[in-house]
């Protein structure tokens, strides 16, 4: 038999079932929250019920309801508190961020405050992205817990929704938090998915260079399409150096364009207008087991593009290849000319776009000239970053541009303008990142971590510091990746006369031991070759060997550091110590 519900002061929370390893199955209510208040039912014959709902002379309903619109429109009301519950009705929206300060979240949380949520959020450590979110007003806990979660100073309510970082687990004790409280979870992707809905969404996907490529559209479309008044909304994975978010532009147009992630199959929730795919690459082997589920996600990706927008996609790349063969697509289209217009991009003849002439000039520039289906429609694009696979980059989102650019433009156009803002494209941080010289000795901080990558940068530095002696400090990301890759890995490196190898880097929460890690951190230096690679699993002893390595020889010294973990910190460690 229920027991009657205690009249007192009130949140509409559902009950719950008991969480696993608690003894008993019955329902249960969340420790320390009130009673369920039952509303009291209301005849809608009588108007004056309506305007009082109970509640006695001068309350009515608007004192427990705010009347909100949706992105299609329409409205919808929402429960806020009011007299009667006690309760003080929301000063705004909340939302609150689990692993705030990676880079994938960081951004959405600054995009969240932009367009006035109350913004919460927690991560294991203190970092320069936490003080910076700090500043624009968030409220940033170090170290998970339930009370990050609750209502507390400077939050008067609870969340209205959690979003959950790819690399955080399901255990956590903010995730278990939010399913004892009813409080809606979402994943990256699906939150993604909420925040760009009703836009003109432009996603840009790809194995490698996809941060880079959304930094340089972002650019060009703020620059070209005057439709977006207000400017242009951009979210990309990294710290761009002339946006002064770092990685967000928050605009008031309809354009938004998002670095659209593979990882955890989190660019399945989108559905864009326009697309650029750079590559396809097997990467993340903690979630795709085969090139073949790669390329399965990325198929169904590109099933979500608009079939009146445009899909631009590198046309010397396999993986990109494959997928224009699955699909049969072409530059009209699927069969009977239905979805989007597809154009290539690349330095093949076959490619819509070419890249041709490419020079290496001083001062980290890199030029080229630019061919449409055979026609020079620009005789320099100056680009001031390092290598080869930039140019690809700045060709993708100059091929976009054209395509999806206001109309009565032509291609040539289009592409000038393009290759104006590239020309003071400043780059993104840990992308080539020069991070300063002392003396004869060069610091550079790279974001590679897939042998691809990694063979890419070395290629860029390479041609660039051509006289220059080179040591490489290279930080192995995930044990799964350097499992898979090893031998791979192993003839990239080898390729180098001076290599130092960190521990293993893992973003994620594993149960490996530290033995298998340092394991196969030596079976690498073995491969390499112990003449040329030396392990170092501490940071400060490997600081201090690169910075004796790099004084060593008489003339210029580039120290090259590669990896997406903490390789920027040591860097900078290298940087201070030379």
């Amino acid at each position: 038999k229920k027991k009657p519900l205690q009249q007192q002061r009130s949140v509409l929370v559902p009950m719950v079932t008991r969480p696993k390893g608690m003894a008993g199955g019955a329902r249960v209510r969340p420790p320390s929250v009130p009673a369920i208040r039952r509303p009291q039912r209301v005849s809608s014959r009588c108007s004056r019920c309506l305007a009082t709902a109970r509640g006695g002379e001068g309350e009515s309903w608007e004192d427990y309801l705010t009347k909100e619109e949706r992105p299609d429109g329409s409205k919808h009301f929402r429960f806020v508190g009011g007299l009667k519950s006690g309760r003080q009705a929301k000063s705004r929206r909340r939302v609150h961020f689990v692993g705030i300060g990676g880079s994938g979240l960081s951004n959405l949380a600054k995009l969240a405050m932009a367009r006035g949520w109350l913004v919460t959020g927690s991560d294991i450590s203190e970092s320069d992205k936490l003080e910076s979110l700090r500043e624009g007003g968030a409220l940033v806990d170090v170290g998970h817990r339930e009370d990050n979660v609750l209502e507390k100073e400077g939050a008067d309510c609870l969340p209205d929704a959690i979003v959950v970082s790819s690399a955080v687990s399901a255990d956590n004790v903010e995730v278990r938090c939010a399913l004892r409280y009813n409080i809606p979870l979402y994943k990256r992707g699906a939150w993604l998915g909420r925040v760009t809905s009703g836009h003109d969404l432009v996603s840009v996907a790809g194995t490698h260079g996809k941060t880079t490529t959304t930094a340089m559209v972002a650019e060009v479309l703020g620059s070209l399409c005057p439709e977006a008044e207000g400017g242009v909304t951009a979210i990309v994975g990294g710290d761009v150096a002339s946006w002064e978010d770092g990685g967000a532009v928050v605009g008031e147009g309809q354009t938004f364009v998002l670095e659209a992630d593979e990882y955890d199959r989190t660019f399945l929730g989108l559905r864009s207008r326009h697309a650029i795919v750079t590559n396809v690459e097997l990467d993340h082997l903690d979630v795709y087991e085969s090139e073949e589920e790669i390329l399965q996600a990325f198929e169904e990706f590109l099933e979500n593009v608009s079939q009146s927008g445009a899909v631009v996609m590198c046309g010397d790349d396999l993986g990109c290849r494959a997928l224009l063969e699955r699909r049969e697509i072409g530059p009209e289209g699927g069969e009977e000319g239905a979805g989007p217009s597809v154009q290539t991009y690349g330095y093949g003849g076959g490619n819509d776009w070419r890249a041709t002439d490419v020079r290496v000039e001083g001062g980290g520039v890199t030029s080229f000239k630019v061919e449409r289906r055979g026609e020079v429609i620009l005789e320099q694009c100056r680009l001031p970053l390092l290598g080869r696979h930039n140019v690809l980059n700045a060709l993708g989102a100059i091929a976009l541009a054209a395509a999806v650019g206001p109309g009565g433009r032509s291609d040539r156009e289009c592409a000038e303008e393009a290759a104006q803002v590239l020309a003071s494209f400043r780059g993104v941080e840990r992308r080539c990142q020069v991070l300063g010289r002392k003396g004869s000795r060069v610091v550079v901080s790279d974001y590679a971590h897939h042998p691809t990558e990694v063979q890419a940068t070395l290629e860029a530095v390479s041609e660039h510091y051509a006289e220059a002696d080179l040591v490489v400090v290279f930080e192995p990301h995930t044990l799964s990746r350097l499992a898979y890759f090893f031998k791979e890995f192993a003839e990239v490196l080898q390729q180098c006369p001076r290599v130092f190898l960190t521990k293993v880097h893992e973003p994620v929460k594993t149960y490996i031991s530290a033995k298998v890690k340092n394991a196969i951190a030596e079976d690498l230096e073995g491969e390499i070759g112990r003449d040329t690679a030396t392990y170092i699993p501490g940071d400060e002893d490997l600081i201090a060997e690169v910075a004796r390595a790099a004084q060593r020889g008489g003339g210029e010294t580039v120290v090259l550091v590669l990896g997406a973990g903490r390789s920027h910190a040591l860097a900078h460690g290298i940087l201070e110590a030379l």
